[in-house]
Protein backbone atom coordinates (compact mmCIF):
# COMPACT_ATOMS: atom_id res chain seq x y z
CA UNK A 1 0.00 0.00 0.00
CA UNK A 2 1.53 3.30 -1.09
CA UNK A 3 0.93 6.52 0.87
CA UNK A 4 -0.08 4.49 3.91
CA UNK A 5 0.03 7.45 6.30
CA UNK A 6 -1.32 10.95 5.86
CA UNK A 7 1.40 12.91 4.07
CA UNK A 8 1.78 15.54 6.80
CA UNK A 9 1.98 12.91 9.53
CA UNK A 10 4.51 10.87 7.57
CA UNK A 11 6.70 13.92 6.96
CA UNK A 12 6.63 14.82 10.66
CA UNK A 13 7.61 11.29 11.65
CA UNK A 14 10.29 11.19 8.96
CA UNK A 15 11.79 14.42 10.29
CA UNK A 16 12.03 13.01 13.82
CA UNK A 17 13.10 9.46 12.94
CA UNK A 18 15.76 8.56 15.54
CA UNK A 19 19.42 8.54 14.60
CA UNK A 20 21.14 5.32 13.60
CA UNK A 21 23.18 5.58 16.81
CA UNK A 22 20.02 5.65 18.92
CA UNK A 23 18.64 2.57 17.20
CA UNK A 24 21.96 0.70 17.52
CA UNK A 25 21.53 1.22 21.27
CA UNK A 26 25.20 0.78 22.17
CA UNK A 27 25.91 -1.92 19.59
CA UNK A 28 28.85 -1.51 17.24
CA UNK A 29 28.13 -0.41 13.69
CA UNK A 30 28.27 -3.28 11.17
CA UNK A 31 26.80 -4.27 7.81
CA UNK A 32 23.73 -5.88 9.32
CA UNK A 33 20.36 -4.97 10.84
CA UNK A 34 19.54 -3.31 14.16
CA UNK A 35 16.16 -2.94 15.87
CA UNK A 36 14.87 -0.76 18.70
CA UNK A 37 11.69 -2.20 20.27
CA UNK A 38 8.66 -0.48 21.73
CA UNK A 39 9.64 -1.44 25.28
CA UNK A 40 12.74 0.76 24.95
CA UNK A 41 11.24 3.47 22.74
CA UNK A 42 8.56 4.35 25.29
CA UNK A 43 11.22 4.86 28.00
CA UNK A 44 13.63 6.86 25.83
CA UNK A 45 13.51 10.62 26.57
CA UNK A 46 15.10 11.41 23.20
CA UNK A 47 12.17 9.96 21.21
CA UNK A 48 9.45 12.45 20.25
CA UNK A 49 5.99 12.37 21.83
CA UNK A 50 4.49 11.82 18.38
CA UNK A 51 6.58 8.71 17.83
CA UNK A 52 5.74 7.40 21.30
CA UNK A 53 2.02 7.85 20.57
CA UNK A 54 2.54 5.98 17.29
CA UNK A 55 4.23 3.09 19.10
CA UNK A 56 1.58 2.95 21.84
CA UNK A 57 -1.23 2.71 19.32
CA UNK A 58 0.48 0.05 17.23
CA UNK A 59 1.03 -2.21 20.24
CA UNK A 60 -2.55 -1.82 21.51
CA UNK A 61 -5.78 -3.81 21.48
CA UNK A 62 -7.33 -1.07 19.33
CA UNK A 63 -4.76 -1.66 16.59
CA UNK A 64 -5.17 -5.43 16.82
CA UNK A 65 -8.94 -5.02 16.35
CA UNK A 66 -8.30 -2.79 13.31
CA UNK A 67 -6.31 -5.66 11.82
CA UNK A 68 -9.05 -8.14 12.70
CA UNK A 69 -11.61 -5.93 10.93
CA UNK A 70 -9.42 -5.94 7.82
CA UNK A 71 -8.07 -9.49 7.81
CA UNK A 72 -9.81 -11.45 10.58
CA UNK A 73 -11.48 -13.93 8.22
CA UNK A 74 -8.17 -14.59 6.47
CA UNK A 75 -6.39 -14.99 9.83
CA UNK A 76 -8.87 -17.68 10.89
CA UNK A 77 -8.78 -19.38 7.51
CA UNK A 78 -4.99 -19.51 7.67
CA UNK A 79 -5.06 -20.68 11.31
CA UNK A 80 -8.33 -22.62 11.76
CA UNK A 81 -7.36 -23.88 15.24
CA UNK A 82 -6.35 -20.46 16.58
CA UNK A 83 -9.53 -19.51 18.45
CA UNK A 84 -9.85 -23.06 19.82
CA UNK A 85 -6.25 -22.99 21.10
CA UNK A 86 -6.71 -19.59 22.75
CA UNK A 87 -10.19 -20.44 24.03
CA UNK A 88 -12.09 -17.29 23.03
CA UNK A 89 -13.17 -15.55 19.79
CA UNK A 90 -10.39 -13.56 18.13
CA UNK A 91 -11.95 -10.20 19.06
CA UNK A 92 -11.76 -11.19 22.73
CA UNK A 93 -8.05 -12.03 22.71
CA UNK A 94 -6.04 -10.37 25.49
CA UNK A 95 -3.51 -8.03 23.88
CA UNK A 96 -0.32 -6.56 25.38
CA UNK A 97 2.95 -5.05 24.21
CA UNK A 98 5.93 -7.38 23.84
CA UNK A 99 7.86 -6.71 27.08
CA UNK A 100 11.47 -7.08 25.97
CA UNK A 101 11.82 -7.00 22.21
CA UNK A 102 13.10 -10.11 20.47
CA UNK A 103 14.67 -11.29 23.75
CA UNK A 104 11.27 -11.52 25.45
CA UNK A 105 8.58 -12.02 22.83
CA UNK A 106 5.58 -12.98 24.98
CA UNK A 107 3.74 -10.67 27.37
CA UNK A 108 2.70 -12.47 30.60
CA UNK A 109 -0.99 -13.41 30.54
CA UNK A 110 -1.55 -12.14 27.00
CA UNK A 111 -2.99 -14.08 24.08
CA UNK A 112 -1.43 -11.63 21.63
CA UNK A 113 1.95 -9.93 22.12
CA UNK A 114 2.34 -6.89 19.89
CA UNK A 115 5.58 -5.29 18.75
CA UNK A 116 6.46 -2.06 16.94
CA UNK A 117 10.17 -1.46 16.24
CA UNK A 118 12.48 1.02 14.61
CA UNK A 119 14.56 -1.00 12.17
CA UNK A 120 17.68 -0.07 10.22
CA UNK A 121 19.95 -2.08 7.95
CA UNK A 122 23.45 -1.10 6.88
CA UNK A 123 24.75 -2.07 3.44
CA UNK A 124 27.95 -0.09 2.95
CA UNK A 125 29.29 -3.03 0.93
CA UNK A 126 27.44 -4.91 -1.84
CA UNK A 127 25.34 -7.62 -0.24
CA UNK A 128 21.97 -9.31 -0.12
CA UNK A 129 20.05 -7.82 2.80
CA UNK A 130 18.39 -11.20 3.43
CA UNK A 131 17.60 -14.16 1.21
CA UNK A 132 14.41 -16.26 1.14
CA UNK A 133 13.15 -17.16 4.61
CA UNK A 134 10.08 -17.55 6.76
CA UNK A 135 9.37 -15.83 10.05
CA UNK A 136 9.14 -17.59 13.41
CA UNK A 137 6.19 -20.01 13.74
CA UNK A 138 4.62 -18.12 16.67
CA UNK A 139 4.19 -14.94 14.59
CA UNK A 140 0.61 -14.29 13.50
CA UNK A 141 1.27 -11.37 11.15
CA UNK A 142 4.01 -8.93 10.21
CA UNK A 143 4.14 -5.54 8.51
CA UNK A 144 6.74 -3.04 7.35
CA UNK A 145 6.34 0.70 6.86
CA UNK A 146 9.21 2.17 4.86
CA UNK A 147 10.93 5.41 5.88
CA UNK A 148 13.34 5.70 2.97
CA UNK A 149 15.35 8.90 3.18
CA UNK A 150 14.83 11.42 0.34
CA UNK A 151 18.56 11.47 -0.48
CA UNK A 152 18.81 7.66 -0.66
CA UNK A 153 19.68 6.90 -4.31
CA UNK A 154 20.62 3.25 -3.74
CA UNK A 155 19.08 0.53 -5.90
CA UNK A 156 17.38 -2.59 -4.55
CA UNK A 157 16.30 -3.50 -1.01
CA UNK A 158 12.79 -4.35 -2.20
CA UNK A 159 10.69 -6.93 -0.36
CA UNK A 160 10.30 -10.00 -2.56
CA UNK A 161 7.32 -12.35 -2.26
CA UNK A 162 8.37 -15.92 -2.99
CA UNK A 163 6.75 -19.24 -3.82
CA UNK A 164 8.51 -22.47 -2.90
CA UNK A 165 8.68 -25.85 -4.56
CA UNK A 166 6.18 -28.37 -3.20
CA UNK A 167 9.07 -30.54 -2.00
CA UNK A 168 9.60 -28.14 0.92
CA UNK A 169 6.24 -29.10 2.41
CA UNK A 170 5.73 -32.50 4.01
CA UNK A 171 2.20 -31.38 4.95
CA UNK A 172 0.15 -28.17 5.19
CA UNK A 173 1.69 -27.12 8.49
CA UNK A 174 5.35 -28.11 8.05
CA UNK A 175 8.00 -26.41 5.93
CA UNK A 176 11.61 -27.53 5.46
CA UNK A 177 14.40 -24.97 5.73
CA UNK A 178 18.02 -25.24 4.64
CA UNK A 179 19.78 -23.05 7.21
CA UNK A 180 19.24 -21.36 10.55
CA UNK A 181 17.29 -19.50 11.69
CA UNK A 182 14.71 -20.23 8.95
CA UNK A 183 16.50 -19.70 5.64
CA UNK A 184 15.52 -21.39 2.39
CA UNK A 185 17.76 -22.23 -0.56
CA UNK A 186 17.09 -19.57 -3.26
CA UNK A 187 17.21 -22.33 -5.89
CA UNK A 188 14.02 -23.77 -4.38
CA UNK A 189 11.90 -20.62 -4.63
CA UNK A 190 10.57 -18.29 -7.30
CA UNK A 191 9.94 -14.57 -6.80
CA UNK A 192 6.33 -13.91 -7.80
CA UNK A 193 5.92 -10.29 -6.69
CA UNK A 194 7.77 -7.48 -4.96
CA UNK A 195 7.13 -4.33 -2.95
CA UNK A 196 9.57 -1.51 -3.75
CA UNK A 197 11.54 0.14 -0.97
CA UNK A 198 9.65 3.42 -1.21
CA UNK A 199 8.88 5.99 1.48
CA UNK A 200 5.44 5.68 3.12
CA UNK A 201 4.79 2.26 1.59
CA UNK A 202 3.24 -0.39 3.84
CA UNK A 203 3.59 -4.14 3.39
CA UNK A 204 1.38 -6.41 5.52
CA UNK A 205 1.25 -10.21 5.41
CA UNK A 206 -0.19 -13.08 7.42
CA UNK A 207 2.46 -15.52 8.56
CA UNK A 208 2.21 -19.14 7.44
CA UNK A 209 4.47 -21.90 6.08
CA UNK A 210 3.92 -20.37 2.64
CA UNK A 211 4.81 -16.79 3.64
CA UNK A 212 8.31 -16.94 2.18
CA UNK A 213 9.92 -13.59 1.50
CA UNK A 214 13.31 -12.01 0.88
CA UNK A 215 14.95 -8.61 0.54
CA UNK A 216 16.64 -7.95 -2.79
CA UNK A 217 20.35 -7.00 -3.02
CA UNK A 218 21.09 -3.33 -2.39
CA UNK A 219 23.84 -1.26 -3.94
CA UNK A 220 26.42 0.12 -1.48
CA UNK A 221 25.39 3.25 0.38
CA UNK A 222 26.18 5.06 3.60
CA UNK A 223 22.45 5.51 4.24
CA UNK A 224 20.62 2.85 6.21
CA UNK A 225 17.51 1.05 5.02
CA UNK A 226 14.88 2.39 7.44
CA UNK A 227 11.47 1.06 8.32
CA UNK A 228 9.05 0.38 11.13
CA UNK A 229 8.54 -3.31 11.82
CA UNK A 230 5.20 -4.45 13.23
CA UNK A 231 4.59 -7.99 14.42
CA UNK A 232 2.35 -10.04 16.65
CA UNK A 233 3.02 -13.33 18.45
CA UNK A 234 0.80 -15.95 20.04
CA UNK A 235 1.92 -18.28 22.88
CA UNK A 236 2.21 -21.34 20.63
CA UNK A 237 3.62 -22.26 17.23
CA UNK A 238 1.19 -21.94 14.33
CA UNK A 239 3.21 -24.28 12.10
CA UNK A 240 6.34 -26.40 12.21
CA UNK A 241 9.82 -25.84 10.79
CA UNK A 242 11.67 -28.97 9.69
CA UNK A 243 15.45 -28.78 10.03
CA UNK A 244 18.07 -30.98 8.37
CA UNK A 245 19.75 -33.31 10.87
CA UNK A 246 22.96 -31.26 11.05
CA UNK A 247 20.98 -28.12 11.88
CA UNK A 248 19.05 -29.93 14.61
CA UNK A 249 22.39 -30.94 16.11
CA UNK A 250 23.77 -27.42 15.74
CA UNK A 251 20.77 -25.91 17.49
CA UNK A 252 20.94 -28.38 20.38
CA UNK A 253 24.66 -27.77 20.89
CA UNK A 254 24.13 -23.99 20.72
CA UNK A 255 21.71 -24.24 23.64
CA UNK A 256 24.39 -25.78 25.87
CA UNK A 257 26.64 -23.56 28.05
CA UNK A 258 29.38 -22.26 25.73
CA UNK A 259 28.02 -24.64 23.07
CA UNK A 260 28.06 -21.88 20.46
CA UNK A 261 31.85 -22.24 20.32
CA UNK A 262 31.47 -25.79 19.03
CA UNK A 263 28.29 -25.21 17.03
CA UNK A 264 29.98 -22.72 14.71
CA UNK A 265 32.11 -25.54 13.29
CA UNK A 266 29.05 -27.54 12.17
CA UNK A 267 28.40 -26.66 8.52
Amino acid sequence: MENALDENLFNELQATFPSDKTIRDGRNKADTWFDYPASKVLKDPTISTQWKDFFRHHTSKDFFLELVDIAGDALIKTNPELEKRIGVPIKDFKVAMRPGGRQDTLAPGADISMECQFYINYSEKPRTVRGPHIDRPSELFAALLYFRQPEDDSIGSDLEICKAEKSLYSNKTTVSVTDLPAEIDPALVTTINSAPYKANTLVLFLNSPESIHAVSPRTPTLLTRRHINFCCDVPHDLFQIKLPLKLKLKRKISDLPFGWRLAKYIN
